[in-house]
C-alpha cells in the first residue's frame, strides 16, 4: 500500500514545480505548493480545484523568517514534512559585468541562500522524526560553467556541494538528500533568463519537458538516489569535459557557449 506523504514544493506555480505537483497528487500525497506570486498559486488552485490534498502558500525563499514561519505552519497543520523540494530558482543569462546588481543579488539569494534558509527551517522536524527527504534542484550548469552563465553556474555548483555536505551531516538522522541536475527544461524559466531569445533554439535537441524531468526526479526520490542528472548525454559530456586539460577545453569552448 502506498503511504501518503506530506510534500512541500517551492517555486511550484509553473514549469517543473507544477509537474511535480501533478505527480504527487496522482500518487495520493498531500502537497503544499509555494510561490512568490499569488496569481500563479491561484492558477494552481483552479487547475486542481477538486483536490483537497493541494494547499498553496505565498512564500519567498529568500526571506529567512518566512521560511521559519512556513515550516512552523506545516509542522502544526500536518505534523511534519516527509519530502521537501527546493525547486525555486532565478536566472539571468548575461555576463557578470553587464548584470544589474539587483539581478545578481536575486540569483544568489534565491538559488543559494533560499535553499539554505528553507532546508534549515525544515530540518528540526525531520530530525525529530528521524526521517525525511530533501530534494535540491541544481543544474548541469553547476558541472560546467559557460559564458553568460557564470553566476547561475556558480549558484548551482554551490547547491551540488551543499547537497554533498548535507548528505554527510544528516546520515545519522535518517534524512535523505537527493540532488537533481537537469539540463535545459522547456519552461518559461528559459524565456525569462535569456534576453536574446536565441538560447532555446540553440539547445532544442537537448530540451527536456517538465513532465519527463519530474518523473525522473521522482523515480530517483523513490529509490533514495543521492544524485540524478538528465539528459544522460549532456551529463556524460560534462563529466568528460571536467577531465580535459585546459588547452583542450579552450578548443571546445565555442561548442559550449551558446547563450
Amino acid at each position: 500500500m502506498t503511504v501518503q506523504r506530506i510534500v512541500v514544493i517551492t517555486g511550484a506555480s509553473s514549469g517543473l514545480g507544477r509537474a511535480l505537483i501533478r505527480l504527487h497528487l496522482d500518487r495520493g500525497d498531500i502537497v503544499i505548493a509555494t510561490g512568490r506570486k499569488a496569481s500563479g498559486l491561484q492558477a494552481l488552485t483552479l487547475e486542481h480545484q477538486q483536490n483537497e490534498r493541494l494547499h498553496t502558500q505565498l512564500f519567498d525563499v529568500a526571506d529567512s523568517e518566512a521560511a521559519r514561519q512556513l515550516a512552523a505552519w506545516v509542522h502544526v497543520r500536518f505534523g511534519g514534512c516527509d519530502l521537501l523540494y527546493n525547486n525555486a530558482g532565478s536566472a539571468v543569462f548575461t555576463a557578470l559585468a553587464d548584470m544589474r546588481l539587483d539581478e545578481l543579488e536575486e540569483m544568489l539569494r534565491t538559488n543559494i541562500a533560499g535553499v539554505m534558509f528553507t532546508t534549515r527551517a525544515f530540518l528540526p522536524m525531520m530530525q525529530q522524526a528521524k526521517a525525511g527527504h530533501v530534494v535540491n534542484i541544481a543544474s548541469l550548469a553547476g558541472q560546467v560553467a559557460t559564458s553568460k552563465a557564470a553566476v547561475y553556474a556558480a549558484s548551482k555548483a554551490a547547491i551540488i556541494r551543499l547537497s554533498e555536505g548535507l548528505r554527510h551531516e544528516l546520515k545519522e538522522h535518517g534524512i535523505h538528500i537527493t540532488c537533481a541536475m537537469p539540463g535545459p527544461i522547456d519552461t518559461p524559466f528559459l524565456d525569462r533568463a535569456d534576453r536574446t531569445g536565441n538560447y532555446r533554439s540553440k539547445v532544442s535537441k537537448y530540451l527536456l519537458t517538465p513532465e519527463q524531468t519530474a518523473a525522473l526526479i521522482l523515480q530517483a526520490v523513490e529509490r533514495k538516489k543521492p544524485e540524478v542528472a538528465m539528459p544522460k548525454r549532456l551529463y556524460y559530456l560534462s563529466l568528460l569535459y571536467a577531465l580535459l586539460p585546459h588547452s583542450v577545453k579552450r578548443l571546445v569552448a565555442p561548442l559550449l557557449n551558446r547563450k
